[in-house]
């Protein structure tokens, strides 16, 4: 497996992060409520697999193979929008504590969840333009497989990885829960009507 085809594969895992940030993002403007532990298990998916792994592939080996190379700048900038997707997280995760500290208003968390998601539709398309350069540029990818390894290793076990697919199972189901009472939510108000 080539370097390229692994950060894709990864970036499956993060879609589905994805699908679930812009689901509780949609719950929450609905609804004005905030599904505490389901929004931190959120956070700990983009921490834990988004940021401290599939962006740590990026940044210690896979964009650093391109120095000296056309596409330097373009993994310049990508790295820079991995500073965005923290800043956003980081934004997140303080508007959540501001609604716990005082309940009275759910946008903020709601829109920095929208953020996040949307974030995430504009970079993954851009690295998948870069992935598609890349592999014509970098022809010894060995020592990016051999990090990429080594990363995994270190950060992303298989149980650690079976306990974030379990986690996005959950979260996926919870949010379909979710999603089905609001929608039989608003037919019973309108058959109340």
């Amino acid at each position: 497996m080539s370097a390229t085809s692994n950060l894709k594969e990864d970036h499956l895992i993060v879609r589905r992060i994805r699908n679930i940030a812009k689901g509780y993002a949609e719950i929450i403007y609905s609804s004005n409520s905030v599904p505490v532990d389901d929004v931190k298990r959120v956070l700990i998916l983009i921490e834990v697999f988004i940021d401290a792994y599939h962006h740590c592939k990026e940044e210690c080996s896979y964009f650093p193979a391109v120095n000296g190379t056309t596409l330097e700048d373009e993994a310049k900038a990508l790295a820079i929008e991995h500073e965005l997707g923290r800043r956003i997280a980081r934004m997140l995760n303080s508007n959540l504590d501001l609604w716990l500290r005082d309940d009275s208003n759910s946008e903020p968390v709601a829109r920095m969840l929208k953020a996040y998601a949307e974030y995430l539709d504009v970079h993954i398309d851009r690295e998948e333009r870069f992935f598609s350069s890349y592999d014509a540029v970098v022809h010894e990818q060995e020592q990016v497989i051999d990090a990429f390894n080594a990363i995994r290793k270190e950060r992303m076990d298989d149980a650690r990885l079976n306990s974030i697919l379990s986690m996005l199972d959950k979260l996926e189901g919870s949010l379909a829960r979710m999603k089905e009472s609001v929608v039989v939510g608003k037919e019973g108000d309108g058959a109340r009507r």
